[in-house]
């Protein structure tokens, strides 16, 4: 197998490592996903139309852009970004189809480690980077390959893991000392958790089948909470036209940012959220947010400036038991007991039976009691409410429904009876993943585990959380949503979900506290983490010396790098070469530098014959070396050089006995 070929080969698998991954990813193109694996085809199989017609691969090139400039037109893909990449993965394809040359075979190479980078920068987890770094070093060995031969795979893989291996402390020492920067530019994904900032009855119960991870949970210096307070609020919606409940339009009242002293002391919770589109962030409605940029809202949310579009990872300093919860005793505005008069009337005649008790605590435990008389079906198929009194005919008449149909309907109730409410949606649950031989874990919140309750206003308490859920299927707040359903009597929406067997959520889980300690450790290591670091290893005064640590690192390093692979790399190309050089050196000839082997041939003082043999030997080398099928193999051609060179020696033997001595 010759170069080129080993070299176009291996180029095939990397682009077919990085197809495979593009499968995950929502910003592939269909365009990109379709052609890859047809262009590794062609290039692999390559029909002997390709090798006569180069102007094929042209013609491609022009009508996959065309169509790729139709789809970027159209709004297929939005954002500069992920058009581009899509485009650099394609010229990929088209490049490796055309690639015949050497030259051509390493620019294919660089574009194939251009891409794989790009890649990168959409997906980040642990899966995402080890098949990154299997594409890489696929790319990389075809490149050493095209120089090296497949003659010496144990070679190819020799030179292969050396250069991993001088290169990996050098990164290391890069990514722990140089100076971290934040991101030049916010990038825009398509990843959505199916959360938004409206709720009408139904959105939450098909969100629930999709088990997508959400959120990760890490507790620092205090317990993980009991399942019946894994409560994770993300939004309040107070504003009610009758059916639909949404947020605020008017601009969120923040509290000033106030971080905390010496915050790596305190118990905290570190939360690992993947993109969602928000501007709002999970949390328990209690402790300080890190960074100073999130800010607390006046109703109760986690806000930041910029939506969620990539992973995050924020933290929630504890302030302890007894500190105030300034945003639960903010009073209510006129939204919070606004109600149409015109819609439900049934709903309103209710609330304003129980409007007669004197004091609001009456009027819960009134609608807890009724809720509780009612005959009501937790169900993720409730059925479609009607347009018009939606909220009536399910309190009414069909009495079944999710999260979201017992959440409106009592924050409506407890309007109609003049008590302020609201309904909150977020997180409710999560599973427990226990690390590897360890105490310490984590918390993995799905999409699953997408809750809907109600909070009410107590003058005496403030806000307060109620979920009238709890009362329908009290089995809610302590197993998952796959148990609670079959605890409701509903087994036939367990279909509905995907329950995996224990064996592969046992691997998953912990897979998943391998990939959120890669997250949390890797790609979010910060400034502020560096810091931390450098003063752990080095003092208080590190970052002054951060340069100079950086520099001398590098300077040791690269040292030992080019000690490592002088020692390690040979003298000579190969073993044939090195055998001719021997044999040149026994018959006296010195090859000058620069100067090919054919001129060893002139002006030496073998005999005839003896030059006619190094002749051939010298062809010969030169055919084993760059011909993709040479006649001869190197094993025997190894042999008839070593075979000429007694052959010079004896005849030095005998001119040395002949002559006279003096």
């Amino acid at each position: 197998m010759s170069n080129n070929r080993l070299a176009i080969q291996l180029l095939s698998a990397s682009l077919a490592s990085l197809w495979l991954q593009l499968l995950s990813m929502q910003e592939a193109q269909p365009l990109v996903l379709i052609c890859l694996p047809l262009l590794i085809l062609s290039r692999l199989l390559n029909p002997p139309l390709l090798q006569r017609r180069r102007w094929i691969p042209s013609l491609l090139m022009i009508g996959l852009l065309s169509a790729w400039l139709a789809q970027a037109s159209q709004g297929g893909m939005s954002g500069w970004l992920i058009n581009c990449a899509n485009l650099l993965w394609l010229l990929s394809g088209l490049k490796l189809l055309e690639a015949q040359r050497p030259g051509e075979i390493r620019r294919t190479g660089l574009l194939l480690l251009l891409a794989v980078g790009l890649t990168g920068v959409f997906a980040q987890g642990l899966g995402s980077s080890l098949m990154q770094g299997s594409t890489a070093l696929l790319t990389v060995g075809s490149l050493l390959g095209l120089e090296i031969g497949s003659s010496r795979s144990s070679g190819l893989l020799r030179s292969l893991f050396l250069l991993v291996g001088v290169s990996l402390p050098l990164m290391l020492a890069l990514f722990l000392l140089a100076p971290r920067i934040g991101p030049l530019w916010q990038l825009k994904t398509t990843n959505q958790t199916g959360l938004s900032d409206q709720l009408v009855p139904g959105s939450i119960a098909a969100l629930v089948q999709n088990n997508s991870t959400a959120m990760r949970l890490q507790f620092k210096g205090m317990a993980a909470p009991p399942p019946a307070e894994r409560y994770w609020r993300v939004m309040a919606l107070n504003e009610f036209d009758g059916r639909r409940w949404s947020l605020s339009q008017d601009k969120p009242n923040l509290a000033p940012p106030t971080p905390p002293a010496a915050k790596s002391l305190l118990p905290q919770q570190l939360v690992l959220l993947e993109a969602n589109q928000l501007h709002w962030l999970p949390w328990n409605g209690r402790g300080l947010p890190i960074p100073t940029e999130i800010r607390r809202s006046s109703n109760g949310g986690l806000w930041q400036p910029l939506p969620v579009q990539t992973r995050t990872v924020y933290s929630l300093v504890a302030t302890g038991p007894d500190a105030p919860e300034l945003w639960r005793q903010r009073p209510p505005n006129p939204s919070d007991i606004y109600l149409p008069k015109n819609s439900n009337p049934r709903l309103n005649a209710l609330g304003n039976q129980w409007r007669q008790l004197p004091k609001p605590e009456q009027r819960l435990k009134m609608a807890r009691r009724w809720f509780l008389d009612q005959q009501f079906r937790y169900t993720l198929k409730p059925g479609v409410l009607p347009y018009r009194d939606g909220l009536d005919a399910f309190l009414f008449e069909s009495q079944k429904g999710f999260c979201e149909h017992f959440a409106a309907a009592f924050t409506a109730l407890m309007r109609a009876a003049d008590v302020p409410a609201r309904v909150v949606i977020g997180y409710q649950g999560g599973e427990w993943i226990q690390d590897f031989g360890s105490e310490n874990g984590h918390l993995k919140v799905t999409q699953a585990d997408a809750h809907a309750w109600s909070e009410i206003w107590l003058p005496e308490r403030g806000w307060i959380r109620v979920d009238p859920t709890a009362w329908v299927v009290p089995s809610r707040l302590e197993q998952n949503l796959f148990n609670s359903l079959g605890a409701a009597g509903s087994s036939d929406d367990q279909r509905l979900l995907v329950n995996l067997p224990n064996w592969i959520q046992w691997l998953q889980g912990h897979w998943q506290t391998l990939d959120l300690n890669w997250s949390l450790w890797v790609m979010q290591f910060d400034q502020s983490k560096q810091e931390e670091l450098l003063r752990q290893l080095f003092g208080i005064h590190a970052q002054r010396w951060q340069s100079t640590i950086l520099l001398a690192s590098m300077a040791i390093l690269l040292a030992l790098a080019l000690v490592v692979l002088g020692w390690l790399q040979p003298q000579n190309k190969n073993k044939l070469r090195k055998e001719l050089d021997d044999c040149l050196f026994r018959l006296g000839i010195k090859p000058k530098e620069g100067e090919p082997l054919e001129a060893c041939l002139t002006d030496n003082p073998l005999s005839t014959e003896l030059n006619q043999k190094l002749a051939n030997l010298i062809n010969a080398y030169q055919e084993q070396r760059f011909a993709e099928h040479p006649r001869k193999p190197q094993h025997k051609l190894i042999k008839e050089i070593r075979q000429l060179k007694p052959l010079k020696t004896r005849r030095f033997s005998r001119r040395w006995r002949a002559k006279p001595k003096p």
